[in-house]
């Protein structure tokens, strides 16, 4: 597990597929959904451009869940 201090980083793909490096595995926004839940911080970077997409990321969680 990442150091508490430490946001965990996810890396988002060109092809939408998100990259939790934690745990080494492929996320959807429904696991990026329960981390918010669970107080889990988590930072989303852009693989190509490494601009930092956290908040676009969170926005799409928000909307989904409303919908």
């Amino acid at each position: 597990m990442a150091d508490s201090t430490e946001p965990i980083t996810i890396k988002k793909y060109a092809n939408r597929r998100l990259y939790d490096t934690d745990s080494s595995r492929y996320v959807v926004l429904a696991d990026l959904a329960r981390m918010v839940r669970n107080g889990i911080e988590f930072e989303v970077v852009d693989v190509s451009s490494g601009d930092d997409l956290t908040r676009t990321v969170l926005t799409q969680i928000i909307v989904e869940e409303e919908a």
